[in-house]
């Protein structure tokens, strides 16, 4: 278990480094086709940095108001608070901010940069629907993802994926509406280099948003398996999780304010994936960022 999580934070750091370079890559090729030269990729030097730095200090926040998440009210989910501080001492971790989403759907997530700047937040269908041995379950798998670090890499995808694929289609129109114009090098022959310097932009803003999903998928789903496995050493009772992950499974609620953009976060994925739950449901199951829930339970099972 140790090795994993050890594992699991190099893994997270590598992340982070490959985002902020998807990140400059697509800034570097919308300056590309717009004919920015070498002053396009110092511009596409500072979007990154300035993404990556305003990121790792707000992107919490966006993840937050994107989910429509409040602060919890102590005295009114006292019960949710005594979980968390509970569950903080056992783990060894200082009480993250808790926050509740309203919303009929059992789900819950968590965000921040580290154990110190983290936050929980939990949908009023959790607190409603699971009794208090499942909610523990619950609160020590998100608990474990603040303590595997987890939630730095999952909280920087919410912005970084967006930003790229922003870029891409930015681009995209760009050249839809006339693309760049190069009258000055064809006047002096240079047409060629640019014309070659605009098919790599395109080819690189196609990919971009690609290999963007592709990370955002290697984000969740072997830390969702690893995180469950954290969470029950926190319990010592895995019945109550795998209990609480049934009643995920059995609910078809889907949670309103959850989108693709930030579904890798939560503890099931927000967003419809039969075709009962919505329309839209072929598009969940292709972009699907979580494990089977069937197969994390027969896991707990197994413990």
């Amino acid at each position: 278990m140790y090795d994993q999580v050890a594992t699991n934070k190099r893994r997270s750091a590598i992340l982070v480094v490959a985002f902020v370079a998807v990140v400059f890559a697509a800034a570097w090729a919308f300056t590309l086709l717009i004919g920015g030269g070498v002053i396009g990729l110092v511009v596409a030097l500072v979007i990154a940095g300035g993404v990556a730095f305003a990121s790792y200090w707000k992107s919490d926040a966006v993840a937050l108001a994107m989910s429509h998440a409040r602060p919890a009210d102590p005295t009114t989910y006292a019960r949710l608070h005594n979980l968390v501080e509970g569950l903080c001492i056992a783990a060894g971790l200082p009480k993250p901010r808790v926050y509740v989403v309203e919303d009929d759907a059992p789900n819950a997530f968590a965000t921040g940069r580290d154990p110190r700047h983290a936050a929980i937040a939990v949908t009023t269908g959790l607190l409603d629907k699971l009794n208090r041995i499942e909610l523990e379950g619950v609160l020590a798998h998100e608990l474990s993802h603040v303590k595997n670090y987890d939630i730095l890499v999952s909280t920087l995808a919410v912005t970084m994926v967006g930003l790229v694929a922003l870029l891409s289609d930015w681009g995209l129109r760009f050249l839809w509406w006339g693309g760049p114009r190069h009258r000055d090098d064809q006047s002096s022959g240079g047409a060629g280099p640019a014309a070659v310097m605009a098919v790599l932009g395109f080819a690189m803003l196609l990919l971009a948003p690609v290999a963007a999903k592709l990370m955002q998928f290697a984000v969740s789903r072997r830390r969702e398996t690893l995180a469950d496995m954290t969470g029950v050493s926190l319990t010592r009772y895995p019945p109550g999780l795998a209990a609480a992950l049934e009643k995920l499974r059995d609910d078809r609620t889907v949670v309103h304010s959850g989108s693709r953009a930030t579904a890798h976060l939560w503890i099931e994925s927000p967003v419809a994936r039969e075709d009962s739950e919505g329309k839209l449901a072929w598009l969940g199951r292709l972009f699907d960022t979580h494990p089977p829930l069937d197969e994390r339970i027969q896991a707990l099972r197994e413990l």
